[in-house]
């Protein structure tokens, strides 16, 4: 009888040691396209996405590798429509609250709202920026994210030739 529970704690404990998989989860209501309306950029075309993170990690350096992980694989150049100024991608935790949102629009009227943005500032995990460089044949990118202490950090893969957007 010992033998037997010693080793279904065993067992227990190694199934609950077991790094889970991160995956991606698109949001496709939250997610298109619209024209800058007014700054510099007035007129221009943007382009967003919305996408939850199943399993995210909670370190720093890990939020942020899997944030350029995300990046590497899915922001591809041709993927990155050539007519848009801008591409930006919204990352948040998927828990109970986020996960409403993957068969649901937003929801911005009476008692039980449910608006996703309303979620990034808690369980957003950072965000992707790439924007096209003036000279129209680059493009910028930049990652935000959070950290530990829930402070948006900043880190830039590429930048435009003579820093100018």
């Amino acid at each position: 009888m010992k033998k037997t529970f010693f080793l279904i704690i065993v067992i227990a404990v190694l199934f609950s040691c077991q790094e889970k998989k991160v995956t991606f989860i698109n949001l496709e209501k939250h997610s298109g396209e619209g024209f800058f309306d007014r700054g510099d950029r007035e007129g221009e075309r943007f382009i967003y996405k919305s996408i939850l993170v199943e399993n995210a990690p909670h370190g720093d350096k890990e939020i942020l590798d899997i944030l350029i992980k995300y990046k590497n694989q899915n922001l591809k150049d041709a993927a990155i429509n050539k007519d848009a100024y801008s591409f930006t991608v919204f990352l948040y935790e998927k828990n109970n609250s986020t996960s409403y949102f993957i068969e649901n629009a937003d929801d911005p009227g009476g008692l039980t709202s449910q608006v996703l943005q309303d979620y990034y500032s808690k369980n957003g995990i950072g965000e992707i920026t790439i924007d096209k460089c003036k000279n129209d044949k680059d493009w910028t990118a930049k990652i935000s994210y959070f950290d530990m202490q829930r402070n948006l950090k900043d880190t830039i893969l590429y930048n435009c030739k003579n820093n100018k957007r």
